[in-house]
């Protein structure tokens, strides 16, 4: 009888330890379908091979003139300090950078707790080149998502969207990348939602577009040429907000 018990016990554990670990198993584990609903609204956890975050914020404490916040991905990391050099003096700056998708959930969060931490009076956003595995209505449903939030954690900011650019083949940078139809289908469903809501526009899809010349070697990224022609554009457009009489 006591040697029942015991391997009874035994029995209890490891069936314990199975629930356990099954109730542990990260969102990331299961594969959605692409186009669920469910999925669409609830977003989904895919991360990329190598994920990363990065928010840097400059004079915290200085309010007298507005913030300017950039949100992105490694093209708004590079251009950032060419975005500051053409608006030194005019506003403050705050970035937050990410490999995450719209559609993962994360990314909101990420964006809640810097807005609740640094308000900003004008935020600049792009997102469109990660998250090759997110279904294309995944990313529409969440571009109201995301603007909620802003008007909810920042009320008073003004908003502007960056489309994003273009994917080059690395090994031959006259030719697009296959991915860049997806990119091109993202651009036209933010478009559709940023002119129904009156927000305005940076159009970085056509410097990609135009001119291969701007692109490094991996056929993602901008050289020092490339950077600082979308720096420029989007500095003016935040110009244009600062001043709405600047053309």
């Amino acid at each position: 009888m006591k040697q029942y018990l015991i391997k009874l016990s035994s029995l209890s554990i490891v069936a314990l330890m199975l629930v356990s670990i099954n109730a542990c198993v990260h969102p990331a584990g299961k594969q959605p379908e692409p186009g669920n609903n469910q999925n669409a609204e609830s977003g989904l956890i895919m991360p990329e091979r190598i994920a990363w975050t990065n928010i840097w914020v400059e004079k915290t404490a200085d309010t007298l003139l507005p913030r300017l916040l950039l949100i992105g991905d490694s093209h708004v990391q590079q251009y950032y300090p060419f975005v500051k050099s053409e608006l030194e003096g005019k506003v403050n700056f705050g970035r937050l950078t990410s490999s995450k998708c719209l559609g993962n959930p994360y990314l909101e969060k990420e964006i809640k707790t810097f807005l609740e931490q640094y308000p900003c009076d004008i935020i600049a956003f792009n997102n469109g080149l990660h998250g090759k595995k997110y279904p294309d209505s995944v990313y529409a449903a969440h571009l109201p998502i995301i603007f909620k939030l802003f008007e909810k954690t920042a009320p008073a900011a003004r908003v502007i969207w960056m489309n994003t650019t273009p994917v080059r083949k690395n090994d031959s940078l006259d030719a697009f990348d296959a991915f860049t139809q997806h990119v091109k289908k993202r651009n036209l469903l933010a478009k559709k939602f940023m002119l129904q809501n009156g927000i305005p526009i940076v159009d970085l899809w056509s410097i990609g577009y135009e001119h291969p010349e701007y692109y490094s070697d991996d056929g993602v990224h901008f050289n020092a040429k490339g950077k600082k022609a979308e720096a420029k554009k989007v500095a003016d457009a935040v110009l244009r907000v600062l001043v709405p009489e600047t053309k």
